[in-house]
């Protein structure tokens, strides 16, 4: 029991230890690197009384037309207004990366009995990125968030190409290159 419980704490140490450095921006474990730059190449609106707009296959769309079982990008605001907010051609740092998951916990609808039972676990995730922006033409954008759903286990994060494809030309993606080691 005791030599067990070393082994296991052995590979807990060497697992936590061991940073994956993925530079293959093809791979969907690469995560776009702080330091890198999101350059809106056009003006973009946000509409009134919300604090997002989205993007999928390089266009802006609004939120009931997403398909979310494909690859797509929001970008987010601090303020929302009653009015129109247009965001203006601007450079962003990424300042800051977090990769994360969400859930949604479904129903299980008997078309018999009509009766409402809750599923066993999530039905869908989306394994979302939150890219925190910085800009002091645009101070009150503050995240680029792109995402996919899908099931549990066929879910990943998205990759650099499909990032780049929810913005299309509207957004231009410039990756650090001096990645830690």
């Amino acid at each position: 029991m005791i030599k067990l419980s070393l082994l296991i704490l052995f590979f807990v140490m060497l697992f936590s230890c061991s940073k994956e450095n993925i530079i293959d921006e093809r791979s969907y474990k690469f995560s776009i690197p702080e330091g890198s730059k999101l350059i809106l190449n056009r003006e973009i609106i946000i509409s009134s009384g919300m604090g997002r707009t989205f993007f999928q296959s390089g266009k802006v769309t609004a939120e009931k037309d997403l398909n979310i079982y494909y690859p797509h990008c929001s970008i987010t605001i601090n303020t929302l207004k009653d009015n129109d907010q247009i965001i203006k051609p601007a450079s962003f740092n990424i300042i800051k990366v977090i990769d994360d998951e969400e859930y949604v916990q479904g129903y299980i609808l008997y078309a018999s009995n009509n009766i409402k039972i809750s599923s066993d676990g999530p039905l869908i995730t989306g394994l979302v990125s939150y890219y925190y922006l910085e800009s002091k033409r645009e101070p009150d954008v503050r995240t680029l968030e792109c995402i996919q759903w899908d099931t549990p286990y066929e879910n990943r994060h998205l990759s650099i190409e499909e990032v780049r494809k929810s913005l299309g030309n509207i957004f231009s993606l410039i990756i650090n290159k001096n990645i830690q080691t």
